[in-house]
């Protein structure tokens, strides 16, 4: 919640000049996602402290306007994620990164001044390693790799003729994970996909992008 609520001061507090994209128009741009947690719980009155996570998701993109509606790029993608939790009496402590990227496509509907929808498709791999450490021994996790198709809706909003703020939540479509751990020699391998809606908050990503 408190992310919508920054996003729509930062909307209403601009009052610049407006300008629609044109073909051949490049844009450069960004994304964030900025995920920050903690959780508890009481049995019988003794409060218990859960798993606390740091989550970050930054993604980079350029593309090229084909028309005043269509936008073809690319993109990479970096994901740094931490956690901690001692729910056990045991610390333990899990870190990960992973980087990756893709191609991607919009359709831009601009219904008013400053203000545009966007239905952006593409897909995307990542490919990711991880550290556990439990009571200061430390393993090494899977490795990962995971590939996304799919489309997710957004809006732009131009708060000067070459730069808008932006914003994607949900995602439709197909995902597939995979990973291997290799433990005292054995290896083990896990795949797993799935196609459908995702509303999860992970999902809501902040941007800001630059027309040339």
């Amino acid at each position: 919640m408190k992310k919508v609520q920054v996003l729509v001061i930062a909307l209403f507090a601009m009052t610049l000049a407006f300008a629609q994209p044109e073909k051949g128009n490049l844009l450069l741009g960004g994304a964030l996602n900025l995920d920050i947690g903690s959780s508890n719980a009481k049995v019988d009155g003794v409060k218990t402290n859960g798993p606390k996570t740091f989550n970050l998701g930054v993604t980079p993109r350029v593309g090229y306007f084909l028309s005043d509606k269509v936008l073809v790029g690319v993109n990479l993608g970096f994901m740094m994620t931490n956690s901690k939790d001692e729910s056990t009496g045991t610390e333990v402590k899990s870190n990960g990164l992973a980087y990756g990227g893709g191609v991607f496509a919009r359709y831009y509907i601009t219904p008013a001044e400053r203000f545009a929808l966007f239905f952006e498709g593409g897909v995307g791999a990542m490919f990711g390693s991880s550290k556990v450490e439990t009571a200061g021994t430390t393993v090494d996790g899977p490795n990962t790799m995971s590939l996304n198709a799919g489309v997710s809706p957004g809006i732009s909003i131009y708060v000067s003729k070459r730069v808008a703020l932006e914003a994607n939540y949900g995602f439709i479509g197909y995902t597939m994970n995979n990973s291997k751990t290799e433990t005292a020699g054995i290896e083990t391998t896990s795949s797993q996909g799935s196609f459908g809606l995702n509303l999860n908050p992970s999902t809501l990503k902040f941007g800001v992008s630059i027309l040339f």
